[in-house]
């Protein structure tokens, strides 16, 4: 395994550069002025074979080092998030099939501003069948479309539908309405018990240029030529369904020009902290690629994931099948160029993967919580169309790949078990305790 990266210490500096002690103090009140501060990181080493041209390829990272803080006073809630992947995974994080941003098999490292937002809530009155409330939301972060950022689930490697099942890291301005039905639990109102069925609708503008590099500021010109719009409906405290659409502008050329993408998504989950089967997501998602109304490209992804506890023990399993546009590679055969990119795609490969995931339980220690885990997928590549320019076997010396990896999470302070979740929204997750974190345990201690 290669030695760690000057980056690498470099990201590791800029997270334990908030004290333990300060994001205790910080989490002890998280309904307090002051909020709630955390930090956390990923030790992991990866092997992959094939990882491409039937070379086994062993690397090891410092993955997801976040600093994430929240603070709620009055109708105001602030939320953001530092990730210094910038600085720990400038040549990428070996991830079979995922793709984004000029990375391929890689995946990409995030902004250093991975969100800021600040969003108002109204006070609530009553209307038809129950409460309402609205909510205004501004700044970087998740668009409202898709299912929460796989940062939050169960797996260190994320899916090959990242770009297809979230819109992330953008400027945005966006407006919510939610809903509150009568509690269920007798003798309490709905927003003190947390139980009683919600539904919301948000809307938002933002800008559709992707990031071009971890540092790279957001197009202001563009900002609010692409939209999306999110339902969401909870019947009951652990179960939640959202579907979701999209018009991105001219993701792929930060100056415009590229096909645009309408995209759709929707996706049931299940989250019950502290039972058995702790966690459950089914999601389906489709990008057109297109000019207008004509469409050139068509992707569609299926994803299935579920956790449940064996003792203390957590076993995270994932099933997808999703496909993907192939470009051409420069020298560096996990890059491709960036620019024109939907003139450039030789071919759609069709990946079908599945992953496990055994957590040790959490221990904690001084310097926070630690969780020793062990991962192991399974990937098989088909083009999805014959003839074809790019032939996933000969590429990659065998059509099925495997990766083994292991590591150590850490964390201390506040965790999130959601997000992309801005005002009337945010409450009515925090108000029903929905969710676990998905760094294999429950976070909220």
């Amino acid at each position: 395994m290669p030695s760690m990266p000057m980056q690498t210490l470099v990201g590791a500096a800029l997270l334990l550069a908030a004290p333990p002690s300060v994001c205790r103090l910080m989490a002890q009140t998280p309904e307090g002025p002051r909020g709630t501060l955390g930090v956390m990181a990923i030790a992991v080493a990866t092997q992959a074979d094939p990882a491409l041209a039937n070379r086994r390829l062993r690397e090891g990272y410092l993955t997801q080092p976040m600093l994430m803080g929240a603070l709620r006073r009055g109708p105001l809630r602030l939320s953001g998030m530092l990730n210094a992947e910038g600085y720990t995974l400038r040549r990428g994080e070996l991830n079979t099939g995922i793709y984004g941003e000029g990375y391929v098999d890689r995946r990409h490292p995030h902004t250093l501003v991975h969100e800021a937002m600040a969003a108002l809530v109204s006070p609530g009155w009553q209307g038809p069948g129950g409460s309402w409330q609205a909510s205004l939301a501004a700044g970087r972060g998740f668009t409202p479309y898709g299912s929460d950022d796989p940062m939050v689930r169960p797996f260190v490697k994320y899916p090959v539908n990242h770009h297809h099942a979230q819109i992330i890291e953008r400027v945005q301005v966006l407006g919510a309405l939610r809903w509150s039905g009568v509690s269920r639990t007798r003798g309490a109102s709905s927003s003190a018990a947390g139980t009683a069925p919600w539904a919301a609708v948000e809307h938002g503008w933002f800008n559709g240029d992707e990031p071009t590099s971890p540092f790279a500021a957001p197009q202001w010109r563009r900002l609010g030529d692409s939209r999306a719009t999110r339902l969401v409906v909870a019947p009951t405290p652990a179960w939640e369904w959202q579907a979701s659409h999209a018009f991105v502008r001219s993701p792929g050329i930060v100056q415009g020009g590229a096909f645009d993408h309408r995209q759709w998504s929707s996706a049931l989950r299940y989250a019950r902290p502290g039972s058995r089967w702790r966690y459950g997501l089914i999601e389906v998602a489709r990008v057109d690629e297109g000019a207008g109304r004509e469409r050139a490209f068509r992707y569609e992804s299926m994803l299935a994931e579920g956790q449940l506890a064996l003792g203390s023990w957590l076993l995270s399993a994932r099933a997808e099948r999703t496909d993907r546009p192939e470009q051409e590679r420069l020298l560096d055969l996990f890059r491709t160029s960036t620019g024109h990119i939907d003139f450039q795609i030789v071919g759609v490969t069709r990946w079908t993967l599945g992953t496990l995931q055994l957590a040790a339980p959490s221990q904690r220690t001084r310097v926070g919580q630690l969780v020793p885990f062990a991962e192991i997928g399974v990937a098989h590549a088909a083009a999805r169309r014959q003839p074809t320019v790019f032939d996933p076997a000969q590429f990659y010396g065998r059509a099925t790949q495997w990766s083994l990896s292991a590591g150590l999470r850490w964390h201390v302070g506040a965790m999130r078990s959601r997000v992309g979740r801005y005002g009337v929204l945010a409450d009515a997750g925090d108000a029903a305790h929905l969710g676990t974190h998905g760094h294999s345990h429950d976070h909220r201690q």
